[in-house]
């Protein structure tokens, strides 16, 4: 996705449909309080915990988390201006954000469905886990920024599921008929559009980062997002690190190939990718937690 290439009709008319559904999620208002806040660099602890806990539903499961084998810390963590201390505003952050994209896209749908939104979940923590063990693995500290941007990757699909049910039918059919990729259905179905370009506009609705939102349109091209490549790249193979070992699934059963400029930085090679795929598998088993969200 490149934002100097003009949108097609069709493209306008889908992305002007997307900006004017009222029912489009909207962050809930105390995490974009608690976003506005992290960006200034003197807010303390306190004042993030106490805008949190206003919300007592988010701050219980935020808590849940991070007193999970997810973060694995050895002592009761009770509030959430000491998980803040403990962990970080990002763990906190991160862990806030996830809840929401959960609740905002919530498990229960017309039976009619042919998404299975459990498996897709399934998926889209899995990338998030092997997105956390590959930025460990390049020792950057940004590590639950990067399980974040895991989770969210593919938020497109289900704004396509839930609001163009239709023609997201049509594409998971086509998917099945031809045995493609289902971006290459989603651009054959909706003229050129597909969850990338749809997930990174409501990332803009839901005023993500730059990098998030690069991250979630380009996660198939990395080499698009130019000034984000290191952490678009890291959840680009682990996208396909996750589809080869089949955590979840996200609507297709191939495997996408790997962008070798982004498989280069990586600096993944045949010796070390056992061990890689075993922290990822065992990442995975710590992220169990999270589906307490989806009820």
């Amino acid at each position: 996705m490149t934002t100097a290439e003009p949108l097609s009709p069709s493209q306008s008319r889908i992305k002007k449909i997307i900006e004017e559904i009222l029912s489009l999620p909207t962050l809930p208002t105390v995490l974009s309080r608690v976003t506005q806040l992290m960006q200034n660099p003197k807010v303390s602890a306190n004042e993030v915990g106490q805008a949190i806990s206003s919300d007592q539903a988010l701050a219980t499961k935020i808590l849940k988390v991070v007193n999970s084998p997810f973060y694995g810390f050895p002592s009761r963590i009770k509030t959430i201006t000491h998980a803040i201390v403990i962990l970080g505003f990002n763990a906190v952050k991160a862990t806030a954000m996830s809840a929401s994209v959960f609740s905002s896209f919530s498990k229960d749908k017309n039976e009619t469905s042919s998404f299975n939104r459990v498996a897709f979940w399934k998926h889209s923590l899995g990338v998030g886990a092997a997105s956390r063990v590959l930025a460990k693995k390049l020792q950057l500290k940004e590590t639950e920024e990067a399980f974040l941007a895991g989770l969210m990757h593919d938020l497109g699909k289900m704004v396509l599921d839930q609001y163009f049910h239709e023609q997201f039918e049509q594409v998971l059919r086509l998917v099945k008929e031809k045995g493609c990729f289902i971006i290459d259905a989603e651009k054959e179905v909706m003229d050129g559009v597909s969850h990338c370009e749809i997930g990174a506009w409501l990332g803009k609705r839901w005023n993500l980062n730059e990098e998030m939102i690069q991250v979630i349109g380009n996660h198939h091209a990395p080499s698009s997002a130019s000034h984000h490549f290191q952490i678009t790249s890291i959840i680009h193979i682990a996208n396909v690190l996750t589809h080869a070992i089949e955590i979840g699934n996200s609507g297709y059963d191939l495997i996408p190939k790997a962008n070798p400029d982004a498989w280069k930085l990586l600096k993944l090679t045949s010796d070390i990718l056992p061990e890689i795929l075993e922290e990822i598998a065992s990442e995975v088993r710590k992220t169990e937690i999270f589906f307490n969200m989806l009820s």
